[in-house]
């Protein structure tokens, strides 16, 4: 059967407040937090997490394909 049977995502465990960073560029506070990637995560370790995400619990022999794509 074709089609998107899954996908995965993963966000990282790090915050920084966004008041911080109102601070640092001299502009309002915002509420809220960002996530930040830890000093041995980057884009492609992240995006390697996310895949790990999307195939678990699946069978592989049930995979045909799988598309991988990170972005910053």
């Amino acid at each position: 059967m074709a089609g998107i049977r899954s996908y995965g995502a993963y966000i990282a465990y790090n915050r920084l407040p966004r008041s911080e960073i109102g601070k640092a560029w001299g502009r309002y506070a915002v509420l809220g937090e960002r996530a930040v990637a830890s000093y041995d995560e980057d884009s492609l370790t992240m995006g390697v997490e996310a895949a790990f995400d999307c195939v678990k619990g699946i069978n592989v022999e049930e995979i045909d394909g799988l598309y991988f794509a990170t972005t910053t």
